[in-house]
């Protein structure tokens, strides 16, 4: 998203230009936020994407056992 100092302008070239126009008014830079995601993961069987390892712990009945 381009952002002029606090002001946030649109991700579009309309809003781009705007971005661009107001950074010259005023005398500040023009910063281009950049993608804050990255690759979506896709859902195993009961919606879990990756099974968390509990540091050789066992919770439950079974206190006294190491994994």
């Amino acid at each position: 998203m381009p952002t002029v100092g606090k002001k946030k302008f649109g991700y579009t070239s309309a809003g781009v230009k705007q971005a661009q126009d107001h950074a010259k008014k005023t005398g500040q830079k023009l910063v281009m936020a950049g993608k804050r995601g990255g690759k979506v993961r896709k859902l195993k069987k009961g919606g879990k994407t990756k099974r968390k390892h509990h540091g050789g712990r066992v919770s439950g009945g079974m206190k006294d056992k190491q994994c």
